[in-house]
């Protein structure tokens, strides 16, 4: 690095700033610096910022989308980090829920205007930094801070002298999920399908004479039938027993557990069974019914439900069906599985498949038009019972009502649900992750897709595969947050550049991704040094490792990264009681509603740990 002095500084830039651990690193390297200027979105960041360094308050540039990077002032040294949704997040397509990470090119998937198109490219990433979890009627959704969600802005207009209001919506737009509150409306499609599923029958025997039996499309206008197929979902499963000494099939077909509890759950299975016209036997053991009904045309047909109890959902075909036989089916999963609150006059089911949750709420959206409550219950994975540690899964509740109500926040217009961000502080939650996956997807046409049953926008996101990193200008393709990178390098040429990631950056897996972000910067006549550094070979008491990558423009010699010092520290001597910290600070760096006292020397887990180091 060449040499700075008082009167020359070295002019710096840092993006997705933090605290800026970079600046405290030259201020104890005592290499002198100016901070031209610094770009931070996160709240509880910009006021430590504003802590350690006030006299570069005012020099916050805040969204590194919003930079005019021609307005900016020259620098010398550039730091960045290289938006989307987190792996499971469920993908509406046109052959059902599927999770994001299993999304291809050329999957059809609902948008914003309730049709289907196909998907360009699929995209992921190694994402380190601030996770939103955006929690609403219908469910909850964990993406990057970008996030673009179809909203409707609530505002309130006062009708008469009284001075009472109405609420009042705007027109549907785009809006990123740092920037949500509590007065907007997430978008939930509404299925507006009305049609029978296709079904051709089965071959019954391998004779050789392709005996087909269709017995089934004659009971789909039978209401009966669908009953039949919600108390299959919630207390059924199919059987296909194996004759083991010459291992052929000896049975198949569905077996439907039912309670003794209540007479009425039993007889209203029955009735349904015998309606559809299905021969069965009955079997009675200490607290339940089974019912088994024998047919491989059955058998093959509920195969479209998945399987145990953590892989049933409900399929396309069912939730395309006219109204009032998907209403038959919805009954017969509440009668299996469901219960009613007569004191509220709310219905629900609990089931510990996510699909399941979601879809059941794509069908109660469709009968009812109302939004439901998805909430996801974590339990411990074991548990003692009488004695005995047994497993025990965490489960997803889904609650609606079937009526509207005057206290209704959520409400169906034009084949749309609107509902409220309705979580604390505005609604949004923030999580903090060191690694993780992120995932996106390119959308023909409409350019958005549907995700956890919400509508959202082609992320701006970070995509180094296909045409040229993600974009050239011009060329069509969507930006991202490395590309708005990209155009403070490409306009501003500093002299070094420094790129700080998660060690799964240089992984298998996105190796070659970043292999061509070295060689974009080569193109731009840099010369690239990175190096896998561990925090704890520094002096610091931490084992997490991070990619570094030093760029210098037309270098006149090589680069050399530190060898590192002795551990001689352990993360006691970092750590401050609340009385050390001061009540002012404190008041200052602390979320109200966080529990920050985990943070604190004095707290129970380190005074144990303490002991354990002695």
């Amino acid at each position: 690095m060449e040499k700075y002095t008082k009167d020359n500084p070295l002019k710096v830039f840092t993006t997705f700033s933090g605290y800026d651990s970079q600046c405290l690193a030259l201020k104890k390297a005592g290499i002198p610096f100016e901070l031209i200027g610094w770009s931070e979105i996160e709240k509880r960041a910009i006021n430590a910022h504003n802590l350690i360094f006030p006299e570069y308050a005012d020099k916050n540039y805040g969204d590194i989308c919003k930079i005019d990077w021609t307005n900016v002032p020259d620098f010398d040294f550039f730091t960045y980090s290289s938006p989307c949704f987190i792996g499971g997040t469920l993908i509406q397509t046109k052959n059902g829920l599927k999770n994001i990470e299993d999304i291809k090119e050329g999957d059809e998937v609902l948008t914003h205007t309730n049709t289907y198109h196909k998907v360009i490219t699929p995209m992921d990433k190694v994402f380190g930094g601030l996770l939103y979890h955006i929690k609403s009627a219908n469910g909850e959704i964990i993406c990057t801070p970008e996030h673009p969600f179809y909203v409707r802005e609530l505002t309130y207009k006062y009708v008469d002298r009284k001075h009472s209001k109405v609420r009042t919506f705007g027109d549907p737009i785009w809006k990123q999920a740092k920037d949500l509150t509590k007065q907007d409306y997430l978008g939930t499609p509404v299925n507006n399908e009305s049609k029978l599923p296709e079904w051709d029958g089965v071959e019954l025997y391998n004779w050789g004479d392709n005996r087909i039996s269709n017995k089934l499309s004659d009971l789909f206008t039978n209401h009966s039938f669908w009953y039949l197929m919600g108390r299959y979902i919630g207390d059924g499963w199919s059987i296909n027993n194996i004759y083991k000494p010459t291992g052929k099939i000896k049975t198949r077909g569905i077996k439907i557990c039912c309670s003794k509890k209540k007479e009425s759950d039993s007889l209203s299975l029955e009735d349904a069974i015998k309606n559809c016209g299905f021969k069965y036997t009955k079997v009675e053991e200490r607290t339940v019914f089974k019912y088994q009904v024998t047919s491989k045309e059955l058998w093959m047909f509920v195969q479209r439900y998945g399987n145990r109890a953590d892989g049933k959902f409900i399929d396309l075909d069912t939730i395309n069906l006219p109204v009032d036989y998907l209403k038959s089916f919805i009954e017969g999963y509440l009668d299996s599985d469901g219960y009613h609150s007569k004191s509220d006059n709310t219905y629900g089911v609990t089931t510990v498949s996510k699909k399941l949750a979601y879809t059941f709420g794509q069908c109660i959206n469709k009968v009812y038009h109302r939004a439901v409550r998805i909430r996801y219950c974590k339990l411990p994975s074991t548990h003692v019972i009488e004695g005995r540690i047994v497993n025990q899964k965490s489960f997803y509740q889904v609650n609606f009502k079937k009526e509207n109500s005057k206290q209704d926040q959520s409400f169906y217009e034009n084949g749309y649900i609107w509902s409220p961000v309705n979580s604390h502080k505005n609604g949004i939650v923030t999580e903090n992750v060191d690694s993780c996956i992120v995932y996106n997807i390119e959308v023909e046409q409409d350019n958005s897709y549907v995700a956890n049953n919400y509508i959202v926008h082609n992320c701006q996101s970070f995509s180094l595969a296909g045409k040229m990193l993600g974009g050239e200008e011009g060329s069509g393709t969507k930006s991202s947050l490395l590309w708005e990178c990209k155009k403070a390098i490409e306009i501003k040429k500093p002299k070094y550049l420094m790129l700080e990631n998660v060690k799964n950056l240089v992984s298998e897996r996105f190796i070659g991704t970043f292999n061509l972000w070295l060689k974009y910067l080569e193109s731009q006549g840099y010369t690239n040094y990175w190096k896998v550094l561990k925090g704890s070979d520094f002096g610091i008491p931490q084992d997490r490792e991070r990619v570094f990558c030093i760029s210098i423009l037309n270098p006149e010699g090589n680069f050399i990264f530190p060898k590192g010092c002795k551990l001689e520290k352990n993360t006691l001597d970092f750590m401050q009681t609340k009385e050390e910290i001061g009540e002012e600070l404190w008041n200052k760096l602390v979320d109200p509603d966080e529990n920050t006292d985990i943070y604190l020397k004095d707290n129970e887990q380190f005074k144990k740990f303490a002991a354990e180091q002695k």
